[in-house]
């Protein structure tokens, strides 16, 4: 496919033409002026063929590291069982409206629970980050700050304000970070569970539900209530990004 491009490429078209001009200036016959044309445009053309890089890869996104045994983690996992449940139910119906209602919703499923993996992995590394601020040391020296300040110099006190600073902007992010990280949890509980409540009410519709009698309004709650998890998750993973500056 590539030769039969490098061919076309007005490049090439022009040197095969100068060339056959050549030929045509030293009177050669006219079947050799055009066998010279041909070879040197297939020539070039499949110099350049070779000679190019093929197209990249696409490039393979980097799922984030979650402990399974964190809170998070367990909430993802639960999160992925739930969609596990969702496909290995909408694999199993027999054709008909309930399964081609289902069908479509299972990117919608994936999608919503690589959202959540990402919320996982931002939850992991805010606890880390969280990890390395000793809030007790920190409210101990604002108290000693404090006291100190009460009885200080006015040649001191500049300095004793400076560090009482650094102090508030330590706890000021601590602050910013376990509330993002309480944020990330709590839309990794509520996306779990309602994704465990929607194959519920999968089951429920796959074993009540006939051939012939679909109840398209049951099946449209679902669509929307799994469009409301993924609508959700998006927005926190938005609103996170934004409020941790990342």
């Amino acid at each position: 496919m590539r030769f039969g491009k490098e061919l076309f490429e007005p490049w090439g078209l022009l040197l095969a033409a100068t060339s056959a001009g050549v030929a045509w200036a030293v009177q050669l016959p006219t079947v050799a002026v055009v066998g010279v044309a041909v070879a040197v445009l297939a020539a070039r053309a499949g110099v350049a063929s070779l000679g190019r890089s093929k197209d990249p890869a696409p490039r393979s996104v980097t799922m984030p590291d979650v402990d399974e045994r964190s809170t998070e983690g367990q909430w993802l996992r639960r999160a992925r069982a739930a969609a596990a449940g969702f496909a290995s139910i909408s694999d199993s119906l027999s054709d008909g409206p309930l399964a081609d209602r289902l069908g479509p919703m299972h990117d919608w499923m994936q999608e919503t629970v690589t959202t959540l993996h990402r919320l996982a992995g931002r939850a992991s590394a805010t606890g880390k980050a969280l990890s390395h601020i000793d809030t007790a040391a920190l409210a101990a020296e604002r108290s000693r700050l404090t006291a100190s300040l009460r009885t200080a110099t006015d040649d001191v006190q500049p300095d004793l304000e400076q560090a009482m600073a650094a102090v508030q902007t330590q706890q000021d992010v601590h602050a910013r970070l376990s509330g993002a990280r309480n944020k990330l949890l709590a839309q990794l509980q509520s996306g779990a569970l309602g994704l465990e409540s929607l194959v519920a009410r999968v089951v429920e519709l796959s074993a009540t539900t006939e051939y012939a009698s679909v109840d398209t309004g049951a099946i449209t709650d679902l669509t929307d209530q799994l469009e409301g998890i993924r609508r959700g998750v998006a927005e926190t993973e938005e609103a996170t990004r934004r409020s941790l500056g990342s």
